[in-house]
Protein backbone atom coordinates (compact mmCIF):
# COMPACT_ATOMS: atom_id res chain seq x y z
CA UNK A 1 0.00 0.00 0.00
CA UNK A 2 1.46 3.25 -0.64
CA UNK A 3 0.51 6.53 0.64
CA UNK A 4 -2.35 7.30 -2.29
CA UNK A 5 -3.83 4.07 -2.40
CA UNK A 6 -7.22 4.26 -3.46
CA UNK A 7 -6.72 7.90 -4.78
CA UNK A 8 -7.85 8.62 -8.23
CA UNK A 9 -5.66 11.38 -9.92
CA UNK A 10 -5.79 13.39 -13.65
CA UNK A 11 -2.45 14.66 -14.52
CA UNK A 12 -2.30 16.83 -17.70
CA UNK A 13 0.61 17.10 -19.91
CA UNK A 14 1.52 13.84 -18.74
CA UNK A 15 3.07 12.68 -21.55
CA UNK A 16 6.65 13.48 -20.94
CA UNK A 17 8.60 15.63 -18.52
CA UNK A 18 7.23 16.57 -15.03
CA UNK A 19 3.81 15.71 -16.16
CA UNK A 20 5.33 11.44 -16.60
CA UNK A 21 7.41 12.03 -13.58
CA UNK A 22 4.29 12.98 -11.53
CA UNK A 23 2.01 10.20 -13.15
CA UNK A 24 5.12 7.75 -12.35
CA UNK A 25 5.84 8.90 -8.70
CA UNK A 26 1.79 8.49 -7.76
CA UNK A 27 1.28 5.18 -9.14
CA UNK A 28 4.44 3.91 -6.96
CA UNK A 29 2.29 5.11 -3.60
CA UNK A 30 -0.76 2.96 -5.38
CA UNK A 31 -2.59 5.89 -7.44
CA UNK A 32 -5.00 5.18 -9.95
CA UNK A 33 -3.91 8.11 -12.44
CA UNK A 34 -5.22 9.07 -15.72
CA UNK A 35 -2.81 10.88 -17.79
CA UNK A 36 -4.17 13.23 -20.49
CA UNK A 37 -1.87 14.98 -23.40
CA UNK A 38 -2.17 15.11 -26.76
CA UNK A 39 0.56 12.27 -27.64
CA UNK A 40 -0.94 9.15 -27.68
CA UNK A 41 1.73 7.06 -28.10
CA UNK A 42 3.42 8.84 -25.75
CA UNK A 43 0.49 8.87 -23.02
CA UNK A 44 0.17 4.76 -23.45
CA UNK A 45 3.73 4.69 -22.78
CA UNK A 46 3.59 6.26 -19.60
CA UNK A 47 -0.04 4.65 -18.66
CA UNK A 48 2.06 1.43 -19.37
CA UNK A 49 4.89 2.36 -17.39
CA UNK A 50 2.31 3.18 -14.40
CA UNK A 51 0.55 -0.37 -14.77
CA UNK A 52 4.19 -2.01 -14.75
CA UNK A 53 4.36 -0.16 -11.03
CA UNK A 54 1.36 -1.77 -10.17
CA UNK A 55 -1.42 0.93 -10.46
CA UNK A 56 -4.31 1.01 -12.74
CA UNK A 57 -3.97 3.59 -15.50
CA UNK A 58 -5.99 5.58 -17.50
CA UNK A 59 -4.73 7.27 -20.93
CA UNK A 60 -7.18 9.96 -22.25
CA UNK A 61 -5.35 11.94 -25.58
CA UNK A 62 -6.48 15.22 -24.48
CA UNK A 63 -5.58 18.22 -26.18
CA UNK A 64 -6.75 21.10 -22.82
CA UNK A 65 -7.17 23.98 -25.74
CA UNK A 66 -10.46 22.16 -26.20
CA UNK A 67 -13.21 22.39 -23.99
CA UNK A 68 -15.31 19.19 -25.45
CA UNK A 69 -12.08 17.41 -24.95
CA UNK A 70 -11.77 18.52 -21.08
CA UNK A 71 -15.84 17.66 -20.11
CA UNK A 72 -14.42 14.12 -22.13
CA UNK A 73 -11.46 13.66 -20.05
CA UNK A 74 -13.49 13.97 -16.44
CA UNK A 75 -16.19 12.18 -17.98
CA UNK A 76 -13.70 8.96 -19.17
CA UNK A 77 -12.04 9.23 -15.06
CA UNK A 78 -15.75 9.70 -13.33
CA UNK A 79 -17.09 6.34 -16.05
CA UNK A 80 -13.70 4.53 -15.11
CA UNK A 81 -12.92 4.95 -10.99
CA UNK A 82 -16.17 7.01 -9.95
CA UNK A 83 -14.66 9.64 -8.17
CA UNK A 84 -11.14 12.11 -8.34
CA UNK A 85 -9.06 13.17 -5.66
CA UNK A 86 -5.72 15.10 -7.20
CA UNK A 87 -6.09 16.92 -10.36
CA UNK A 88 -2.67 18.16 -11.34
CA UNK A 89 -2.67 20.84 -14.22
CA UNK A 90 0.56 20.45 -16.06
CA UNK A 91 0.29 20.84 -19.36
CA UNK A 92 1.65 24.03 -21.12
CA UNK A 93 2.89 25.51 -24.32
CA UNK A 94 6.36 26.65 -24.42
CA UNK A 95 6.93 29.93 -25.46
CA UNK A 96 7.14 30.56 -29.12
CA UNK A 97 10.26 33.05 -29.11
CA UNK A 98 10.66 36.88 -28.57
CA UNK A 99 7.41 38.23 -28.56
CA UNK A 100 8.45 40.92 -31.65
CA UNK A 101 8.30 37.66 -33.51
CA UNK A 102 5.52 35.88 -31.78
CA UNK A 103 1.97 35.38 -33.78
CA UNK A 104 -1.66 36.27 -33.09
CA UNK A 105 -2.73 32.79 -33.38
CA UNK A 106 0.53 31.49 -31.01
CA UNK A 107 -0.51 33.73 -28.35
CA UNK A 108 -4.04 32.35 -28.65
CA UNK A 109 -3.00 28.68 -28.32
CA UNK A 110 -0.91 30.01 -25.36
CA UNK A 111 -3.54 31.13 -23.47
CA UNK A 112 -5.90 28.73 -24.12
CA UNK A 113 -3.15 25.97 -22.71
CA UNK A 114 -1.75 28.08 -20.26
CA UNK A 115 -4.50 29.94 -18.70
CA UNK A 116 -7.93 28.84 -19.90
CA UNK A 117 -7.11 25.30 -19.56
CA UNK A 118 -5.99 25.25 -16.10
CA UNK A 119 -9.66 26.96 -15.23
CA UNK A 120 -11.85 24.49 -16.77
CA UNK A 121 -10.38 22.16 -15.48
CA UNK A 122 -10.61 22.75 -11.56
CA UNK A 123 -13.91 23.71 -12.67
CA UNK A 124 -14.41 20.29 -13.52
CA UNK A 125 -12.69 19.13 -10.77
CA UNK A 126 -13.90 21.27 -8.00
CA UNK A 127 -17.36 19.94 -9.83
CA UNK A 128 -16.91 16.10 -8.92
CA UNK A 129 -14.49 16.96 -5.64
CA UNK A 130 -17.02 19.54 -3.61
CA UNK A 131 -19.57 16.98 -3.20
CA UNK A 132 -16.95 14.01 -2.32
CA UNK A 133 -16.47 16.51 0.25
CA UNK A 134 -12.79 17.59 -0.80
CA UNK A 135 -9.97 16.98 -2.93
CA UNK A 136 -6.32 18.58 -3.94
CA UNK A 137 -5.73 20.56 -7.17
CA UNK A 138 -2.14 21.52 -7.88
CA UNK A 139 -1.20 23.70 -10.37
CA UNK A 140 2.62 23.99 -12.43
CA UNK A 141 3.76 26.94 -13.56
CA UNK A 142 7.31 27.60 -15.48
CA UNK A 143 10.43 29.72 -14.56
CA UNK A 144 9.88 30.69 -18.48
CA UNK A 145 7.41 34.02 -17.51
CA UNK A 146 10.60 35.25 -15.55
CA UNK A 147 13.00 35.29 -18.79
CA UNK A 148 13.74 38.05 -21.04
CA UNK A 149 14.44 37.84 -24.83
Amino acid sequence: MGKLDGKVAIITGASQGLGRGVALAFARESCRVVVAARSTDALNAVAAEARALGAEALAVPTDVASEAQIEALFAHTLERFGRLDVLVNNAALLDGGPIDELSSELWRTAVEVNLTAPFLCTRAAFRIMKPQGGGRIINVASISAQRVR
